[in-house]
């Protein structure tokens, strides 16, 4: 006879998907995808390292699985942010706000996201991610200034200046960046981005 599976045993492996997931996001947020083995995901998770093959094919597999999810988020932080501002000016501000303090309160976790080298299944949710970015700054941006510069190339500047300026404050090698210079960065990033769409 064949296994046929029951809402029961449904919710179950559910339960058990979303503990390993829950798992991995834990081990990356501590120590970056290198630390994100099968072997440190069961540990954490309370599991078999055969259960965690059961649900994906391969590590790599669970890493985007586990990205994309974290990647959610953050663009919905955003995607937020963007939606409560006002007017231009408010947009670039709020993003450039909200983004570096939430990468400088995480940042082992905003590290792996941004920068770290990583498996192509997750380059290409980081991709998309960067995009998601792009996509809702420009939204947030069209109709709400007037200078004749594509709203998308302005939200891509905004979150390339952003992402570059963000690379040593989130080095693991460095030590974590003083509350003066995270304020400073803000007003400089803040600065440059409501210049580049006019509003000062």
């Amino acid at each position: 006879m064949a296994y046929r599976e029951t809402p029961r045993t449904r919710a179950k492996a559910e339960q058990r998907r979303a503990r390993v997931e829950r798992a991995t996001h834990h081990v990356i947020a501590s120590g970056g995808f290198a630390s994100a083995s099968i072997a440190a995901v069961a540990r954490k998770a309370e599991c078999s390292a055969g259960l965690i093959y059961t649900y994906y094919d391969n590590r790599d597999e669970l890493l985007g699985i586990v990205f994309a999810r974290a990647a959610g988020h953050e663009l919905a932080v955003i995607e937020a942010a963007v939606a409560a501002s006002t007017n231009a000016a408010d947009v670039v501000s709020s993003v450039v706000d909200v983004f570096v303090r939430r990468a400088v309160a995480g940042r082992t976790l905003a590290h792996a996201l941004l920068f770290e080298e990583v498996p192509d299944t997750v380059q290409i949710e980081r991709r998309a991610l960067r995009r998601g970015y792009v996509a809702v700054i420009a939204e947030g941006l069209t109709h709400r200034y007037t200078v004749d510069v594509p709203a998308e190339v302005v939200a891509r500047s905004v979150v390339g200046s952003i992402s570059e300026n963000l690379v040593d404050l989130l080095d693991p090698d460095r030590a974590p960046p003083s509350a003066s210079e995270v304020e400073s960065l803000i007003t400089a990033l803040s600065t440059f981005a409501r210049t580049a769409i006019g509003e000062q």
